[in-house]
Formats: C-alpha cells, sequence, structure tokens
C-alpha cells in the first residue's frame, strides 16, 4: 500500500485533487456502465482534457470564478464533466435531479426551482434531451453541447478553505438548505473515509446512487480520486430498472467497495425473488460494501447478506455507517471486515425511559438495531438530552457533532444555520445512543410518534408491518397527529401496493400485530398508489409529506378508519 503521506494532503483543492490522481497513475479511470452492461472509458486524463474544454466554454459564456451553477442533467458522464469544467475555472456548481417533465405536479421541478431563486437566478444546464425547462428563462437554461469551447481560460486562485460546490439538502423540496462545503471539508472526510476502508491503488469502487445525492458524488466519485483508485457508475435509473446490472458490475470488475441503502437491498431482493436469476458470480473480493443513508433494517440485511452469500459475498463485508451532508459524508464507519455487530434492546425503556438495556435476541420486547460503529478521525460525536445536556453511555438522546469535515452553514439562510448548531456542536435531528462504546441509532427525531405517553419510532413500526405477507418494504409509511375532536394521539398507517379487496383485512391484521408486540393501535389506515409515497434520492421515506397531505384533508377518500373493522 503507498505510504499514508501522498495521500493525506488537506491542504489540497479539488483540481489539485485531479491532477494528483493523473500524476500518480495514468492508467486510472471512471467506467460508465449502460442499461445493457456495457462500458464506456474514460481515463481521469481524458476527463481533465475534456473539463479544461468546458472551463474554457464556461468562461466564454461569461461566467468566471466565484459564481453559482446548477447542474440538472440525465446522465452521469455529461455531469461528472461539467462539475469539473466547473471546479477548474473555479465557479461553485450544485447538482439537482434532471427533471423528467416540467408538467404537472414534479417535486424534482419545485426543488429546482426554489433552488434557483435561492441561488440568485443562474445559469441551469441540462441535457439536449429536455426540451422543455418549464418557468426558468429560456436564456439561463444552456447545453454542454451549445458551449463555446475554443481558447483558454483564467486559472483560479483558489483556497482549501474556498465554497467549493454547495450540496443542497435531499429531504425538502419546497425550501431546501444549501449545504456549503469548502474544499479542506472535503478533503478531511475524504481522507478519514479512505483510512476507514482502507482504500488504495488499484482499488475498484462501484456505485448505482445518483450524483446529486452527497453519498453517489461524494463518496463514490469525488473519494476514489481521492484514494487515487478505479471507479465504475451506474446510472441509477438503470439500476431501479435492473438491479441485475449492480451485482454483475460487482462480480465483473471485481468492486471492492460499493454502498448499498434499506431501499437498494430491498429491490435487489425483489429482483431475486422475480427473476430467480442463476448467474455464476463471485463476490469474494469484496470488502466493504457500506450500508447507509436511511435507518438500517436489520432484518433485510440480513436476507440480502444470506442471499448473496452462495456467491462468495462475506458477511463481513457488509459495513453499517451513519452519514449525512452537513458532516461533507461520513461520520462514523463500523470495523473494516468485522461482522456486523446486532443487539438486541427492550423496546420499551427505549421508547419510555431512553435506556439502551440489552435483551436475547427472542425476547418479545427486544428491538434489534445494528451498531454503526466509531467516529471517523475527523469528528467528535455526542449524545445530548433536550436541554443540550451530555447522557453517559447507554443513554439515547439527541446527536450532535463537531469537527472539521462539519459545514459552516447553509447557503444564504442565516436563520437554518443558527438553529442548527448548538454552539460550535451540530444538531444531527437524529436520535441515538452509545453501548460498549458504538454508536446506534434509533432513528430521526421528526419522525417519533406519540401515543398513550410512549415514543414511537416510525422505522420500528415500518420493519414490524413488513412481517405481513401482503406488506412490502418501502410501501409503508407511519405518521402521528392529534386528533382535532378530542385532542388524543392518533396514529396512521399508509399503505400501498396491495389489492384494495385485502384492505379491511390487512388493517385487522395489522392493528392486532402492533397490539399484540407494542401494546399500541392504529387508529386509520391510508390507501396510497405506490408513486404517492415520496422519498429522497437515496429512497429515504419522507414521511412528513404524507402527513402534510393527510391533515390537509386530501386523503379523506382513501382512508379507512378503525370502526369499519367492526364489520369484519
Amino acid at each position: 500500500m503507498p505510504e499514508t503521506s501522498i495521500y493525506y494532503q488537506p491542504d489540497l483543492t479539488l483540481p489539485d485533487l485531479l491532477n494528483r490522481a493523473i500524476l500518480s497513475h495514468p492508467d486510472l479511470f471512471i467506467g460508465y456502465c449502460d442499461k445493457n452492461g456495457s462500458l464506456t472509458i474514460q481515463t481521469y486524463e481524458d476527463l481533465r482534457v475534456r473539463a479544461k474544454m468546458i472551463a474554457a466554454g464556461l468562461f466564454n459564456l461569461g461566467l468566471k470564478q466565484g459564481d453559482k451553477m446548477i447542474i440538472a442533467t440525465h446522465f452521469n458522464q455529461e455531469t461528472i464533466e461539467l462539475l469539473w469544467g466547473c471546479f477548474l475555472l473555479g465557479i461553485i456548481p450544485t447538482i439537482l435531479q434532471s427533471p423528467v417533465t416540467f408538467s404537472g405536479y414534479n417535486p424534482s421541478v419545485v426543488k429546482l426551482m426554489n433552488v434557483y431563486e435561492k441561488l440568485q437566478c443562474p445559469y441551469v444546464f441540462m441535457s439536449a434531451e429536455m426540451k422543455d425547462s418549464g418557468e426558468i428563462p429560456a436564456d439561463k437554461v444552456r447545453h454542454i453541447g451549445e458551449l463555446d469551447c475554443n481558447g483558454t481560460y483564467p486559472q483560479p486562485i483558489l483556497n482549501p478553505h474556498d465554497l467549493a460546490f454547495i450540496q443542497f439538502s435531499s429531504g425538502s423540496t419546497s425550501d431546501p438548505k444549501g449545504i456549503m462545503l469548502t474544499h479542506n471539508n472535503l478533503m478531511v472526510n475524504m481522507d478519514a473515509i479512505r483510512i476507514g476502508l482502507d482504500l488504495h491503488y488499484p482499488d475498484n469502487i462501484g456505485n448505482w446512487m445518483p450524483l446529486f445525492h452527497d453519498m453517489g458524488l461524494i463518496g463514490y466519485h469525488l473519494t476514489p480520486l481521492y484514494s487515487i483508485s478505479f471507479q465504475f457508475q451506474i446510472e441509477s435509473i438503470d439500476f431501479i430498472m435492473n438491479p441485475g446490472l449492480w451485482l454483475n458490475l460487482m462480480s465483473q470488475q471485481k468492486i471492492s467497495v460499493t454502498g448499498c441503502t434499506n431501499f437498494a437491498l430491498a429491490l435487489v431482493l425483489r429482483y431475486f425473488n422475480r427473476k430467480k436469476p442463476v448467474f455464476d458470480w463471485d463476490f469474494s473480493g469484496m470488502k466493504a460494501m457500506l450500508n447507509g443513508a436511511e435507518p438500517i433494517s436489520v432484518k433485510i440485511m440480513q436476507d440480502f447478506v444470506d442471499t448473496l452469500q452462495p456467491f462468495g459475498f462475506r458477511p463481513e463485508a457488509m459495513m453499517p455507517v451513519y452519514g449525512m451532508a452537513e458532516a461533507t459524508l461520513a461520520i462514523s464507519f463500523s470495523p473494516l471486515m468485522k461482522p456486523s455487530v446486532v443487539r438486541a434492546f427492550d423496546a420499551f425503556l427505549l421508547d419510555c425511559g431512553n435506556r439502551a438495556q440489552p435483551v436475547g435476541l427472542s425476547d418479545p420486547s427486544a428491538r434489534l438495531l445494528s451498531e454503526v460503529g466509531v467516529a471517523l478521525n475527523d469528528v467528535e460525536i455526542r449524545i445530548v438530552d433536550d436541554k443540550d445536556q451530555i447522557l453517559e453511555e447507554g443513554f439515547a438522546g439527541h446527536i450532535q457533532l463537531k469537527g472539521t469535515g462539519i459545514t459552516k452553514g447553509y447557503y444564504n439562510n442565516t436563520a437554518a444555520t443558527a438553529s442548527a448548531f448548538c454552539g460550535e456542536w451540530l444538531r444531527t435531528g437524529d436520535i441515538g445512543f452509545f453501548f460498549e462504546g458504538r454508536l446506534y441509532i434509533s432513528g430521526r427525531y421528526k419522525d417519533i410518534i406519540f401515543k398513550n405517553g410512549r415514543n414511537y419510532f416510525a422505522n420500528d413500526l415500518e420493519t414490524m408491518a413488513c412481517t405481513i405477507d401482503d406488506i412490502n418494504y418501502g410501501k409503508v409509511c407511519f405518521g402521528g397527529t392529534t386528533a382535532r375532536e378530542t385532542g388524543q394521539d392518533k396514529v396512521i398507517a399508509f399503505v400501498a401496493g396491495f389489492q384494495e379487496s385485502k384492505a379491511l383485512e390487512t388493517f385487522r391484521l395489522l392493528r392486532g400485530l402492533l397490539r399484540s408486540n407494542l401494546g399500541m393501535t392504529i387508529d386509520e389506515l391510508v390507501l396510497i398508489k405506490s408513486n404517492e409515497i415520496p422519498k429522497t434520492s437515496s429512497g429515504k421515506l419522507q414521511r412528513y409529506k404524507l402527513m402534510q397531505r393527510y391533515v390537509n384533508g386530501e386523503l379523506l377518500d382513501q382512508t379507512l378508519k378503525a370502526d369499519m373493522l367492526d364489520s369484519l
């Protein structure tokens, strides 16, 4: 393995990073995988040549160092080339999901328009296939093929603490927050990732996640450059349509590091159930499959490992992790190539007393949680109560962070920045605890459901609900509200993907399951379509959006109430 000094250079800027990788190993490349599994190879040197041309084109367009730009293109290669054109000229880019259409209600369009306003109406680069640009003025929309790439461009003078790009949070479309990340933020976090994964030449890193998501962009495009590794990019939509692409890539290219989410693992498991594929896959070279971006389902994780083990996948390669965009990307990793630690905790004590009390795996009160390891070397983690007082190990509370990889705040949003910090500590919005020195995540604070004086996490209820045959992961959400008429707490289940004729019976089974296991009653079940379930770019459920529609009375015709069960 190369010396650490070759890697750790926190004063690098992004253009330095590309140059270093090229000088170190000129054979390095990006492999762009199409929907048929064919690869287009672009060496890092080819990328630099193309990026220089684009930088000249952007300069000829009138852009200069410090200007903002939105990239909302369809394909990974044009996104990456535009991104590096921005970096070489010193432009501060933002990558957003490319809208499929501007007609009707489209969350990606809503977010694009809001970011466009927040960034004071910058140029928006789209793919040439997009003939419509909605309400964005035509003179602000550009395509990469229209650029005049003749001539040169002025070399920017970049400081490591300059703003490198703005990562807009994946959660909110109506009020997206622009996370400001400097070159230094990126370098220190990517070095921590490199150490945690023992990344080095000639590792092969594979990715299906979108580049407008921090895990896709930083984890699987920029970090391979930092760690002087090869990278392979699958279009996210192609992976969703055919999860076998990812499996084929991992085997054929001997991918050593890749990433997944519950959403992705569930897709692969459904692919196996439908196709029952018989392939000569070999996953024995995998050293880390990072499992993060949403609360980890122990059952889905274990089912996935069991399914891939016959193809050489080693259980210790499954690596639960924790991260968020405000921390650049990564916060904590489980130990590399060590079996994932799954523990059972008393659910009642966790929900009512915020205490982590271990119990046996077969205990009826057990809640299974996977550890997400220990803090990386650029960040500190603490657990605090509602008054920001530090809690001892074994007590659940609010997770807060500080470190050199943490953003200094949100672009042009002082109010959001102020509320996000407790002094120098970032409020993550997550609830968790330490046990035997390892971090465990309980859930999101905003996804806590109150019922009969007890706290429940929506993701726990959803995991339990998926034990019913007609309910699939990603097709069920839970939310809580207060009944206007009675002032009582209400629990609402939103379910998609099953026949309406089975709705009342499924409602009865779901009520019985949660009542017998948790002593908690579901008050209403709302029937929705699969495309009505809002998700972030990584597949994380946006439960609050469904609750907004419910509270606004938009789902009354699709709602079943508990008293309807009396007819069964």
